[in-house]
């Protein structure tokens, strides 16, 4: 089996408005609104089309999961695992290691020298789920470089820059929170990675994205690609123009096997214990449902971690998880002052995001608060 990554363009996926190629979300839907051509997200479309979604892959998730660390590990010279204690990307980390392929360094983040705080939505996964970890990750494998960024008066220094006053809404995709535009713009100051490309080596940036969304609609399972790959990389990196490469480790083109496999995993298991799971009832998760009785049966994030990530700890620590606009993880940084001038930016932004150029149409609400921008999706049936 060839399992070699690909040298395809726009890997991290464009969106489509007639003749236009833009990357930009708002972008595209600007152009929608003035030439009313409505935006297509090509998310490798060439590639995963290719597949037949129908048949499972012999394969198990855990030799999927390895096959794909190997392959980054094959192409990059330097790989740098972006860790947050949470599933996904623990995932990739333990598959890293556990069979013995070499990760040159994890990079964490807490915004603890900032606030002082230890429990917040940001900080708390990290020092309960991170911190004791890294220090068994210290002693085990001692060459491993772990890196903890904090995000906090990054953060701020971020939202003042002059450059970035009044065009920093156009650097996110869908996610407009402060510690999201942090985390991806820390990467330009980290000066041994700069070393790194400067001497000429291939760096990757690997981030564990995303989880599946298997849907049931008239009938049938499908799985769906949204677009929210931006909740990790930049926008210069989807658009290439970065000197280093960031990878999706379990949403990518170069091993389509596991998100194949993962989805017909998670269609089983609706299918098999629909009323006897205490992982499926009606509360809404967003990721995986099936439809009984004109009724939505919802597997929560818990049912799926059990499913896709066979070694992880369902009951491990884990936050509040982002909403696109207002996130948990920056309580810190709407408590402060109105007047202070990083939270003026970041207002001024979002405001003229969701007043000036995101229409109704393209708004999700909850009743009449603004929950952030629609997605665009790509979908595969997982069944005839």
């Amino acid at each position: 089996m060839n399992t070699d990554i690909l040298n395809i363009p726009d890997k991290l996926g464009c969106y489509r408005v007639g003749d236009f190629k833009v990357y930009s979300k708002l972008e595209s839907i600007e152009l929608h609104t003035k030439t009313g051509i409505h935006p297509e997200w090509d998310f490798n479309k060439a590639v995963f089309a290719s597949y037949d979604w129908t048949v499972e892959p012999a394969e198990s998730l855990p030799e999927l999961y390895r096959q794909r660390a190997q392959q980054l590990r094959d192409r990059y010279d330097y790989i740098a695992l972006w860790w947050s204690g949470g599933a996904d990307s623990n995932t990739v980390l333990e598959t890293f290691l556990t069979n013995d392929i070499k990760l040159d360094e994890i990079v964490t983040f807490s915004n603890h020298e900032t606030t002082g705080e230890k429990d917040n939505n940001l900080t708390a996964e990290f020092f309960v789920n991170c911190v004791p970890k890294i220090e068994q990750l210290k002693t085990k494998y001692p060459w491993l470089k772990i890196r903890v960024l904090e995000v906090g008066k990054p953060a701020c220094d971020l939202f003042t820059a002059k450059e970035n006053k009044f065009d920093w809404i156009y650097q996110r995709g869908t996610f407009f929170t402060p510690n999201h535009f942090a985390r991806t713009q820390a990467i330009q100051n980290i000066k041994d990675w700069n070393n790194l490309i400067v001497a000429g080596k291939k760096l990757c940036s690997v981030w564990g994205h995303e989880k599946p969304r298997i849907y049931h609609e008239n009938g049938r399972f499908c799985f769906k690609f949204l677009d929210i790959i931006n909740n990790g990389p930049d926008l210069d990196s989807i658009s290439g123009n970065q000197p280093y490469t960031d990878e999706l480790f379990y949403w990518t083109p170069d091993l389509p096997k596991i998100v194949i496999k993962q989805s017909h995993m998670i269609k089983n298991y609706l299918n098999a214990n629909l009323f006897s799971s205490p992982y499926i009832s009606q509360e809404p998760s967003g990721l995986a449902f099936k439809v009984h009785e004109s009724k939505k049966m919802w597997l929560n994030k818990h049912g799926l971690h059990k499913i896709i990530y066979p070694n992880w700890n369902i009951n491990t620590f884990q936050v509040v998880k982002s909403n696109p606009i207002i996130s948990a993880r920056d309580d810190w940084f709407f408590k402060l002052n109105e007047d202070d001038p990083a939270k003026k930016v970041w207002q001024m932004g979002v405001e003229k995001v969701f007043k000036d150029l995101v229409p109704e149409y393209w708004r999700n609400l909850e009743g009449n608060k603004i929950t952030g921008i629609k997605a665009c999706v790509n979908e595969y049936f997982l069944e005839k």
